[in-house]
């Protein structure tokens, strides 16, 4: 299956064909560049959902803009028109300027929907791709579309257990000439090159990454890697100043050509990688069936290639302590709505009740691994696993 929206690394990592495409250090950096073209400044609220990663209201902070937090549909995590228009109605004081789309896990929002509802509005709509790397939509006429391609700009991530990682890294593209230019500017002018030294760790990363990258090492390596990034030993996703809401000195960089280099070679294997996650997410379904507990559905709109499979527990700590004891990989995303716990949530605007479907999500969901080196067994011996505390 070709892939549009990567079609682009095949010769050069800064030039799209049929959009406009830049690379950065991280993909945090493409949303604030796309939010800063689209000239998001103070005074002006961005809808943000209120189950996402800290790095998203903190991009829009960062510029002296509020985000205003949506709450979610509990069957899909992500946001939709009721949620969007409560909210608006509820709590738009001042200027909305756009609105960050997430596709949750991998599953596409319903993007042709809420970009009719944000057009009417003059509500931009920026597409955060960062799970859903080769996940479609269909559009008004019922085609297929990569995610991405609807919004007025999307933002992708190559992060950790992505399917197409490159360590750290993002891109953006946009299909608004005017924002595709001002992002290129951005790119050119306000971004540096990552320092030398950021890129050797970088490199030691990756080459722990794919040693260590097993089922039954997750938790080992898990520990051992928020250790070395503690320590500054390894390059971290987000540093303490950035949890505490901080703009860090160096934030806005380019993607390296280490981690191009990694795409170029990632992208030739691309189709196999989506392909095996379709065969997990099937195989996850048919498991959980097997076991007399639900599915993730899938609405009609959606064909996703899942980041990660959500199940809905009881007692969710005490489930991922036994998950770790007994070596069964198990993420907790999100372990807070403004993921994760003990960020400084406060300066971005976020209190407590915001988003109750949301906050209910942070203390139930716990997800399945979906990488290529899952395979038939571990996802039987994780069911049976969450068997005695799935809630059905």
């Amino acid at each position: 299956m070709e892939i549009e929206a990567f079609s682009w690394l095949k010769d050069t990592c800064d030039a799209a064909v049929g959009s406009d495409v830049c690379t950065f250090w991280k993909g945090r950096v493409a949303l604030y560049a796309i939010l800063k073209a689209m000239g998001v400044r103070r005074g002006d609220i961005v809808l943000v959902p209120g189950y996402t990663c800290v790095v998203v209201p903190a991009a829009v902070h960062f510029l002296g803009a509020s985000p205003l937090y949506v709450d979610i549909d509990p069957e899909t995590y992500n946001i939709s028109i009721r949620q969007l228009e409560a909210t608006v109605q509820a709590d738009a004081e001042g200027s909305v300027k756009a609105v960050v789309l997430q596709h949750t896990y991998g599953l596409p929002a319903d993007t042709a929907a809420v970009v009719q509802w944000a057009g009417e509005r003059g509500i931009a709509v920026v597409e955060d791709c960062a799970h859903a790397v080769g996940s479609r939509y269909r559009d008004v006429a019922g085609e297929w579309r990569e995610v991405g391609t609807l919004g007025d700009a999307g933002f992708f991530s190559g992060q950790w257990s992505k399917p197409l990682t490159t360590g750290l890294g993002g891109w953006a593209v946009a299909s608004n000439p005017e924002v595709a230019e001002r992002i290129r500017k951005f790119h050119a002018v306000e971004c540096v090159a990552p320092a030398t030294q950021e890129v050797a760790r970088l490199a030691v990363q990756l080459l722990a990454y794919h040693a260590l990258v097993w089922p039954s090492l997750y938790w080992m390596a898990l520990r051992s890697y928020r250790l070395l990034a503690r320590t500054g030993l390894f390059v971290g996703s987000s540093t303490e100043g950035e949890l505490a809401g901080v703009m860090p000195i160096d934030y806005a960089k380019r993607m390296s050509g280490l981690q191009k280099w990694v795409a170029r070679r990632k992208i030739a294997n691309l189709s196999r990688v989506l392909d095996h996650r379709r065969r997990l997410k099937r195989l996850y379904d048919d498991a959980l069936v097997g076991a007399g507990l639900p599915i993730f559905r899938i609405p009609a709109y959606a064909d996703p290639i899942l980041l990660r499979y959500p199940v809905r527990v009881a007692n969710k700590e005490r489930v991922l302590a036994e998950a770790c004891r007994l070596h069964i990989e198990l993420g907790d995303w999100f372990d807070h709505p403004l993921h994760p716990k003990g960020a400084n949530v406060a300066i971005l605007g976020w209190r407590d009740g915001m988003c109750p479907e949301g906050e209910w999500a942070a203390r139930e969901v716990v997800n399945f691994p979906m990488h290529s080196r899952i395979g038939e067994r571990d996802v039987e011996r994780a069911v049976r696993f969450l068997m005695p505390y799935a809630i059905g």
